[in-house]
């Protein structure tokens, strides 16, 4: 993975975001913010193996 997926990653994390906001009901609030979740920790994925911290053991 690349800094171009991690930028990827986060801006989809930003649009689960921003249909929370929009989301009509608490279960779908919730929803939208465990998939933006889920977003940022591939970011932060990518950025780890992009830096060097996710080295093959």
């Amino acid at each position: 993975m690349s800094q171009e997926d991690a930028k990827r990653f986060r801006e989809q994390a930003n649009e689960c975001r921003e249909q929370a906001a929009k989301a009509l009901s608490m279960d779908a609030t919730e929803a939208w913010l465990r998939l933006a979740g889920d977003w940022v920790k591939l970011a932060e994925a990518a950025e780890g193996r992009q830096s060097g911290f996710d080295k093959p053991r």
